[in-house]
This record gives structure tokens, C-alpha cells and sequence, in this order.
């Protein structure tokens, strides 16, 4: 009896059990609203959001159609509901609203470039009647129907800044290529070690990386209402935008990647490039340019015997100078300048052989007594330059230990190189590296036992995204001599991803290009943007400029690409010829941005300029 009045109790509980509104379940808050939901504060730009005084003009003239927005998004994208950092936006709205096709996003390279001024700077110059390229209306019609958009990638600009530093002071270090004791490579290793310490104990480091900007990107894109994100990213700014693409493949619009680095592998194949990358342009471009100027600059009628002159001077101003050449290859327009300095260098090195005890001011003083170039005018220019070589070599010779402080440029440089993907290479593998590129590459080679990532404890700190299976189609442009990121790592960005397709500038040695300023580079990009057709062909070939106003483009006799393969061929004689165009002050600011963020040196800044057209005029 017992046993049935407990099954009819079992019964019964399950009859009103199943009699019983199963509860609805509330909704799980979604961790991203506050930062999907909220509405860019587009208003008037301060007139110095720029970091100067020098654009209120610029300002007033795109009037209305420029505003600027802080975006606020999470510290750390994989924990939303964290903190939040803040992002800062400029957009030049399209000329013609009613034909807006959505926004192109800017990133100028680095890491660690402030790609804020892109959008009024290509806005003017790209609507600028004063604009006489070849394909200036294919220019102006994108900035008609495109809102142009610049912003300061997190850790840097207008943005939430990361810096690093600390109290320790670094030793100094001898010129990395001539100077391989043991004492100087530790120096280097110490140097690293510091640089890797000092921004690992600021918290915010491990959230600036690519990943995120990435995700960075994708938020505004979404604010703006756009279902895809168009692109244009310099150097490291296509690293930026195919991490973009492999992570958005769905978002993705038309994408141009100028000056590519290997973004399908690691950071540290892709710095490993440059040393070679760097010697090559100088020993097979740079040097035979300077040679064709010998009437004025007398360095050497062959490139060989110019190379010769950079590679006989004596340390450390062999150093100095090779870090001033790497500096003033990155932009063709600056390459003269490098004659200009290299000449003062070369005859002041011989007063310093001739008298190797004399002082400082002993050398000064005989400085004021040499010719320099076969044009008098240029000779007070010698002066100034031989001079301001000397109390460099004097800082180099009785240089003291130094804070290891980094601005905010250096200190997201470090971040992103260091957190993006892993470094394999042990300190005593990069040393014997770096023993072979001071021997091969003696520009710039060395030194990269001193990179921090060598000594980054815990590794990247996000996943590197693999190529997707729907990998979106991405318009690529890469000079052939590119010095800082080479084209054997871009031509593997391209081989490895099969909806990639290329534009190779043969014979160009300057960093980047676009606008470049001939139909055959500017055409198809201009025509993409527009339209979204790309180059028909996987990879195609446009003939370089001349290097200087009369000649014709001279061949490099270096690696030849064809069918997206490298060999050994002999590039073909371009009877085009360079058209001499004034560029607007947007477009040289512009072309400034690219330089400077691509720069693994910060040296001081030079202004040769005038005494470059002396030597134009002069021929």
C-alpha cells in the first residue's frame, strides 16, 4: 500500500510538473553594446589636432566637410566589458553625398604611425586644381565619392598613448658593423633587454597590437553605417589591412596595400629583409644616380666608386652617414640630397687621415679651409654639412650612457613588433646573423641583437590570423627596389594568397607610391576604388620615373620579376621620361607621414631642399 501511494505521488508531482510554464530564460547582454551602440560625436576639429599651427588654412578650406569624432572602444577586445581606451577619428565627407560609395580608412605604417592627417591632406590634394598628374580626375572623383577617413591607431596620436621608459641607463654602442667585441654586442643585448623590460611593466602593452586595431577599425566601420571597410595602407599599414581581411573577410571592400611587408608570415621574416634590402638599393640605384651628377658632386663617375666612398670612410662617420643614406632612400626626391651630404663626409674624412690626432676644434677650423663641390655656391653648404658631421662624430667618439625613454611612436613600434607574432631567433643566432650582415650589408646591418622582441617574455600576445578560404581580393603595389619592405617578402604575400593581385613598379627604389603620378600605376587603383575592377592579370608591370628631370629611366641590373616569380633577368630600357610636377604642400605632407613612420631611425631632420635644385639647375 505504501508502495502505490508513493507511485501516485510521483505521478502527480510530474503531472503538475509538466502542467508548469517552463520559465523564459533572460538574454545574455551582449559585452559589446555600449560600444556598438554609441554615436561618434562628429564636431569641429581643434585647428592643432594635427600636432601644429600650420593648418588652419587647410581646415577652412575643406570646411564643413571636416569634423572629428573620438571613438571609444575596449581596452581588450577579448574581455569587452574591461575598460575601454579612445580612438580619434577625422573624416572629410565625400564632395557628392548622392554619390558616396563609403569611406576609405588611411594607415601611414610604422607601427606607430598617426594617420590623422591623411584625410585633409589627400582631400586637398587629390581635389586640388593644382593637381597636374596624369590621372588627377580619377583622384578628385574618389575623393567626390568617398568620405576620407584618418585616425591615430591606438597607443599613439590623438588617441590613448602607450610609453615606455624607465631609470636604467643604456651603455653606449660603437658602430654595430665595423665594431663585432664582445663588449659592444652585449652593450646592444643590454640595450634590448632594457627597451623589452621597461615596456613590459606598463599594463597597457599586451593591448596594443594589431588584433586589435584591426577590431579598432572594424567598430568605426560599423558606426559609419558601411557593410564593407576600403583601405589604403602604407609599409606596416598593409600588415594592418590584411590582418583586416583575414579577420573580416565579409567586410572587406576594395583594399590597396602599397609597399607590402610579408604580411602571411612573422614580424621577424620581414625585418630580416631590410639589411639587404637596403644595401641593394643604395649599392644598385642610389650610387649610380649620384654618379650620373659627378660634374657637380665628384664623388665617382661609376656607381661603384660612389659606393666605394661610403664604404672607405672611417668610424664612426661611416656609421652616421650610412644611417643618414637609409634615411634619405626612402623617398626619391630626397635621394640628391644624399650626394650632398656624402661629398662634405668624404672630403672632411680625408682631413681627418691626414691629421687623425687633431681636436674638434682643430677640425673645424680646417673645415672652413676645403672645396667640397666644383659649383661655388654649394661650397658654404659643404661647410655647414662637414661641420655639423664633426660635432656628431665628436657626440659618437665620447658618447655617454643614456635613459632608455621612448615617445610614444617608439613605445607602439615596440608594442605591435613584439606582440603580433613570435620571435624564434635566440640572441646568439641573431649575433651570428648579424655578424654576416655586418660584413655584407654594412649600411644599416648589425644591430638586431639589440630588437627587445629577443628578449619579450611570454611571447605575442595575440593568435596571428591564418589565411581564410574566402580570403577577399587586395590590390597590391610594391616598387621593385623598395628598401624597407623589400620585394622578396611581398612577392611572398602575393604567391601565397591567391586572390591578391599586384602592381610592380620596375627600377623604383623609393619606400611606397601611391599616387605616383603616371596612367600606368594610378590608372588601375584609381579605376578599382571606383568601380572595383581590378587588374585583369596576377601580377602586372609599370615602368619607373626617371630619377631626375632630362634622363630616361636608367635599368637596375638586379632581381627581375616575372609571372610573380623572382630571376635573374635583365630589366628592359624605359624610354619614358620624367615630367616635372609641382607637388601641393598636402601631398608632400603626406608623402613626409609615409617616410617618417617607415623609419627604423629617428635622426635629425634634414633641409637640403634648395641646395637639391641647385644641383638640377646647375647641370
Amino acid at each position: 500500500m505504501i508502495l502505490r501511494r508513493s507511485s501516485l505521488l510521483i505521478a502527480l508531482s510530474v503531472a503538475l510538473a509538466a502542467c508548469t510554464p517552463t520559465p523564459t530564460p533572460e538574454p545574455t547582454p551582449d559585452p559589446l553594446a555600449s560600444y556598438t551602440g554609441q554615436k561618434l560625436n562628429w564636431a569641429a576639429c581643434d585647428p592643432t589636432i594635427l600636432g601644429t599651427t600650420d593648418d588652419l588654412e587647410l581646415f577652412q578650406e575643406l570646411g564643413d566637410r571636416l569634423r572629428c569624432a573620438d571613438m571609444s572602444v575596449p581596452a581588450n577586445w577579448a574581455k569587452p566589458d574591461s575598460t575601454s581606451v579612445s580612438v580619434s577619428l577625422i573624416r572629410v565627407a565625400a564632395a557628392a553625398p548622392s554619390k558616396r560609395q563609403g569611406a576609405i580608412f588611411f594607415n601611414p605604417g610604422g607601427p606607430g604611425g598617426d594617420g590623422l592627417g591623411f584625410a585633409p591632406y589627400f582631400a586637398s590634394f587629390w581635389e586640388s586644381s593644382a593637381n597636374t598628374m596624369p590621372n588627377a580626375a580619377g583622384l578628385k572623383q574618389m575623393a567626390a565619392e568617398f568620405d576620407l577617413i584618418g585616425f591615430s591607431p591606438r597607443g599613439v596620436g590623438a588617441s590613448s598613448r602607450l610609453y615606455c621608459g624607465s631609470n636604467e641607463l643604456a651603455a653606449p654602442i660603437n658602430p654595430p658593423a665595423s665594431d663585432r667585441s664582445d663588449a659592444n654586442v652585449n652593450n646592444m643585448i643590454r640595450l634590448g633587454k632594457l627597451i623589452a623590460q621597461s615596456c613590459q611593466k606598463n599594463p597597457v602593452t599586451p593591448l596594443i597590437n594589431t588584433d586589435a586595431t584591426a577590431r579598432d577599425l572594424n567598430l568605426a566601420r560599423q558606426l559609419l553605417g558601411d557593410q564593407k571597410l576600403n583601405y589604403i595602407g602604407y609599409s606596416y599599414g598593409t600588415w594592418l589591412g590584411s590582418w583586416y581581411a583575414k579577420l573580416f573577410p565579409a567586410n572587406t571592400g576594395r583594399m590597396l596595400l602599397d609597399g607590402n611587408m610579408s604580411w602571411n608570415e612573422t614580424m621577424e621574416d620581414a625585418f630580416g629583409l631590410q639589411p639587404a634590402a637596403f644595401e641593394r638599393d643604395f649599392r644598385d640605384a642610389v650610387a649610380p644616380f649620384l654618379a650620373r651628377q659627378n660634374s657637380v658632386l665628384g664623388l665617382g663617375a661609376t656607381g661603384a666608386q660612389v659606393y666605394g666612398a661610403q664604404t672607405s670612410l672611417s668610424q664612426p662617420l661611416q656609421s652616421i652617414m650610412g644611417n643618414y643614406i637609409a634615411q634619405l632612400m626612402y623617398g626619391r626626391e630626397e635621394m640628391p640630397l644624399i650626394g650632398l651630404l656624402l661629398k662634405p663626409a668624404v672630403v672632411i674624412d680625408g682631413v681627418i687621415k691626414a691629421k687623425p690626432q687633431a681636436s674638434l676644434d682643430e677640425l673645424l677650423a680646417l673645415s672652413t679651409q676645403q672645396t667640397y663641390f666644383s659649383v661655388p655656391e654649394l661650397n658654404g653648404l659643404g661647410v655647414q654639412l662637414a661641420q655639423m658631421l664633426l660635432f656628431q662624430r665628436d657626440q659618437e667618439l665620447n658618447a655617454q650612457p643614456f635613459g632608455v625613454e621612448m615617445d610614444s611612436f617608439s613605445s607602439t613600434f615596440t608594442a605591435i613588433t613584439c606582440n603580433d607574432t613570435s620571435w624564434k631567433q635566440t640572441l646568439a643566432g641573431a649575433r651570428a646573423r648579424d655578424d654576416q650582415d655586418a660584413k655584407n650589408f654594412p649600411l644599416i646591418g648589425g644591430s638586431s641583437v639589440s630588437n627587445p622582441c629577443l628578449q619579450w617574455k611570454g611571447g605575442p600576445s595575440v593568435q596571428q590570423p591564418s589565411l581564410p578560404g574566402d580570403m577577399p581580393p587586395v590590390l597590391m603595389l610594391q616598387n621593385e627596389l623598395d628598401p624597407a619592405t623589400p620585394q622578396e617578402g611581398a612577392l611572398r604575400a602575393l604567391n601565397s594568397t591567391p586572390s591578391a593581385k599586384m602592381i610592380l613598379i620596375d627600377d623604383e627604389p623609393q619606400h611606397a607610391a601611391f599616387p605616383y603620378g603616371t596612367d600606368c600605376v594610378d590608372g588601375p587603383i584609381t579605376k578599382y576604388f571606383l568601380t572595383g575592377q581590378l587588374p585583369a592579370g596576377k601580377l602586372s608591370t609599370c615602368d619607373a620615373k626617371a630619377l631626375r628631370s632630362g634622363e630616361t629611366v636608367v635599368p637596375v641590373k638586379t632581381l627581375k620579376v616575372q609571372g610573380g616569380k623572382l630571376c635573374a633577368a635583365q630589366p628592359t630600357l624605359s624610354a619614358q621620361s620624367l615630367s616635372q610636377q609641382r607637388l601641393t604642400l598636402a601631398r608632400n605632407e603626406t608623402r613626409r607621414i609615409i617616410e617618417d613612420n617607415a623609419r627604423a631611425f629617428f635622426l635629425p631632420k634634414l633641409n637640403l631642399k634648395d641646395a637639391a635644385l641647385k644641383i638640377e639647375n646647375c647641370q
